[in-house]
């Protein structure tokens, strides 16, 4: 069996890079270990009539070009607007974050009225960042040089003060970087969370901010900062495209694991799959992390490359709670559907909170009081639940990966149950599953369970990522290309890495 080229890996990155390349005329496979595609981005029956997104849980990231040149609506796409955003439960005075800035501005006015003011200049600023995001996101990573000449070219259309700004995110603390803006801790604390997901850093570790912007660049049906809940759960963007995929040519083959990466004489002749068969292609793109590229399925690694990819610090900190409830939890206004229910429900009182849980679990290995972020995907899309039933999804921090966490899910459910009980009493999960990072990576195959593959740090950023010398996609084994989210520019179903590593093969190949 011979094709052009062959991904390793069916999530949302391997089925964008594999669209790309079969439209260009290439004979393009997917192989996927799992029995469905989608990576990180699925919907999962749980329970009967119960369907989970069990690892990624909103959209807002992927790119709308790649939504409109896979025409994903047409195949099948529908995603949910998510407003409000966020919902701050702080006792008598909540916080509702909503895309209306005027709507927002009057939450705000609660906790501090310069704040409320100060909100529409934190929204002007991103504008910025919105203009700029194809550039940073569907490009191979620019170097320093560029960053500087960038910020040279729009000196004079943006304020000096915003363009220091622009150039310090991408090395500055959140925590920090927040206080530019605002006084009152609440305000802060609503809009940090972006900040530290994914990362094995607290609010003021240098970097954050530009996770941070990493964050909050999406957008859903043409809003700009919006999220949303894709109909049917996360499966239904990877599902859309695999079905664009397919009607590209491209063949899927599920149940297929990669066991080797074949290199001959420093070229790639393409894989073996775990049941022996030899699939040849002079050109394999990897959508597993770049630990498990180069440490696992590539026998035959230099030593300089191999010392490099262990060095990546990929220890995965996030878990999650899934399952479902028979009452919406009540956070002081009842159990009746009210816009805290459709928001991502914030448990992090203020940013100390945050620095806390992150201070414990470098100490314990746990956080004693995890920060959570609560969504019900049935407020807005009854489809993936029994009538009467309402899921939920927790996504918490901090519990670092380690190979003994199966011993640790009773005590990490109680943790973060009796949590969210202090804000809604009534809180009780009919069913739930408890999925660490060792879960995660024995689910989904990451390396360590981190769900951005590799940390998004500073050191690991742009030229940095995964390593010098493979950050524009390429490997120093012929025909052998990272498209995952260990490349640039990161982690989240964005599509980007995928868009790029497949534009750097079409480049090569001069088709």
């Amino acid at each position: 069996m011979r094709y052009d080229a062959l991904i390793i890996g069916g999530g949302h990155n391997g089925l964008v890079a594999s669209f790309y390349l079969a439209r260009r005329g290439l004979k393009v496979a997917v192989l996927e270990r799992r029995e469905i595609v989608g990576g990180a981005s699925v919907t999962e029956e749980l329970w009967p009539g119960i369907r989970i997104s069990t690892g990624a849980y909103v959209l807002s990231l992927l790119r709308p070009r790649i939504i409109n040149e896979m025409n994903l609506p047409e195949n099948g796409l529908h995603v949910y607007n998510k407003d409000p955003g966020l919902f701050l439960p702080l006792g008598r005075k909540n916080l509702f974050i909503w895309n209306d800035i005027k709507r927002t501005q009057k939450e705000i006015e609660k906790f501090s009225k310069k704040d409320s003011l100060a909100y529409s200049k934190w929204i002007k600023f991103w504008d910025t960042f919105y203009d700029l995001a194809d550039f940073f996101m569907l490009t191979p990573p620019v170097t320093i040089s560029d960053v500087g000449d960038l910020l040279y070219r729009f000196k004079g259309s943006i304020d000096e003060e915003n363009l220091s700004r622009i150039g310090r995110t991408f090395l500055q603390d959140a925590r920090s970087f927040l206080d530019e803006f605002f006084e009152s801790d609440e305000v802060k604390s609503a809009l940090i969370e972006d900040s530290v997901v994914g990362t094995f850093a607290s609010p003021s570790t240098p970097g954050t901010a530009y996770v941070l912007a990493h964050h909050v660049i999406g957008e859903v049906n043409g809003i700009k900062g919006m999220w949303g809940y894709v109909k049917g759960g996360m499966g239904g963007v990877t599902s859309a495209m695999a079905r664009a995929c397919e009607k590209m040519g491209v063949d899927i083959m599920t149940s297929t694991e990669v066991e080797e990466i074949l290199v001959k004489n420093g070229e790639v002749a393409g894989v073996k799959t775990k049941d022996g068969r030899i699939i040849e292609s002079k050109i394999v793109l990897s959508n597993a992390d770049p630990k498990t590229t180069f440490l696992k399925l590539v026998n035959d690694v230099d030593e300089e490359i191999r010392k490099r990819v262990s060095a990546l610090k990929s220890k995965g900190v996030s878990f999650k709670v899934v399952g479902y409830t028979e009452e919406l939890p009540d956070f002081g206004n009842g159990k009746s559907l009210g816009p805290e229910h459709v928001a991502s429900e914030l448990i992090m009182p203020n940013v100390d909170y945050i620095e806390r849980a992150y201070d414990d679990a470098r100490v314990l290995g746990y956080s004693r009081e995890p920060w959570l972020s609560i969504n019900f995907q049935t407020s807005v899309d009854p489809t993936v639940a029994l009538p009467g039933k309402h899921v939920f999804s927790i996504f918490g921090q901090y519990l670092p990966f380690n190979d003994r966490l199966d011993d640790m899910k009773e005590k990490i459910a109680e943790i973060t149950l009796e949590k969210v009980r202090e804000y809604a009493p009534n809180f009780k999960p009919v069913k739930y599953e408890v999925i660490t990072p060792l879960d995660i990576k024995r689910r989904f195959g990451i390396w360590e369970g981190n769900i951005f593959h590799i940390d998004m740090t500073p050191d690991q950023l742009y030229i940095f990522r995964p390593a010098l010398g493979m950050s524009r996609y390429k490997t120093p084994i012929k025909g052998l290309y990272l498209c995952g989210s260990g490349t640039h520019p990161g982690g989240g179903v964005t599509g980007a890495p995928g868009y790029n590593a497949a534009h750097a093969v079409l480049n090569d190949l001069n088709v």
